[in-house]
């Protein structure tokens, strides 16, 4: 008869510790090392939809303040970064399988949108939109306009299959030179809720005239939403805020806009980057869920641009 051979103790402790090592579970799915979505507020009633893991971005790297990049403060309190200088990172074309092949470009930490002559007034790489909703944010950032500009920032969003996106607009506009400007006034102007409510007086582009090279290009964008608040900023100055309720569809249409029924009210909702036939850049976008705040829809709302 054959007497089994016994494996020493500390020889089996090392077996398993083979197998369970790190480098081992580095291989493992990346939706099985991060299940969840971890730093997306929940919202009562609201169901959450998975991520992919093709949604998932690797955990960032301080940057000391850096273009596309997050500071250590802000990675501890939460900001998503949407664009790393190298690639988008929870966003994906709308109208467009792959919008880098379509017509936008990440050239120099920027992500543009060139367009050549025939393509003006032409969408070629189409709208972005992030991956992920979210109910309240802080969302910033940079742009940089061409000479008769046009884009914009869009969220509360009502989005049907195969369709367009509608929602709120922060309008992107070359004040000077395009005629939506200019003939719109602080109704249709950068910082305005397009067409709907207008900026305030104290609304400044660094740059008023893209075809001075004087001065900095860049300007910043920020919108805030809390609860049924929303606050709409332009290089670090609030330059409109408002409710969101029935008064803002009331208000779209008073200026002959087709919109849909649920169009200014609260929900969850994607951030839409816009294609509108120009040339337009980005960086520094970045995103802070919040934590979600009760709706209360008041009565009376009124509209209180900054700076008047």
């Amino acid at each position: 008869m054959t007497i089994p051979r016994l494996v020493p103790f500390t020889a089996a402790l090392a077996a398993l510790t083979t197998i369970f090592a790190p480098s081992a579970q580095a291989q493992l799915p990346p939706n099985i090392l991060q299940p969840g979505r971890p730093g997306v507020p929940v919202t009562p009633g609201v169901p959450v939809t998975p991520a992919t893991p093709s949604a998932q971005a690797p955990a960032p790297v301080p940057g000391n303040g850096q273009p596309n990049t997050l500071t250590r403060e802000e990675i501890a309190q939460g900001w998503k970064l949407l664009f790393d200088g190298k690639r988008l990172i929870g966003m994906r074309g709308i109208q467009k399988a792959d919008p880098l092949a379509a017509g936008w470009k990440i050239q120099n930490g920027e992500l543009n949108l060139p367009k050549e002559v025939k393509d003006t007034d032409r969408m070629t790489g189409g709208d972005l939109v992030t991956m992920d909703f979210f109910w309240d944010f802080d969302f910033r950032f940079d742009f940089k306009m061409t000479a008769a500009a046009n884009s914009g920032v869009r969220y509360m969003l009502t989005e049907n299959f195969g369709q367009a996106p509608v929602g709120l607009e922060y309008q992107i506009v070359d004040d000077v030179h395009n005629s939506i400007g200019l003939k719109g006034g602080n109704l249709r102007r950068t910082g305005a809720l397009d067409n709907i409510f207008p900026r305030g007086e104290n609304a400044v582009l660094r740059t008023a005239d893209p075809l001075n090279k004087v001065r900095d290009p860049w300007n910043e964008g920020r919108i805030v939403v809390q609860g049924a608040h929303v606050e709409h900023w332009l290089n670090g100055e609030k330059v409109l805020e408002f409710e969101l309720s029935a008064k803002v569809r009331q208000s779209a249409v008073a200026n002959k806009m087709q919109v849909p029924a649920s169009f200014g009210m609260k929900g969850k909702t994607r951030l839409s980057i816009m294609d509108q036939g120009t040339e337009v850049a980005f960086r520094n976008l970045k995103v802070l869920p919040l934590a979600p705040q009760a709706v209360i829809i008041p009565g009376g709302e009124t509209v209180r641009p900054r700076g008047k």
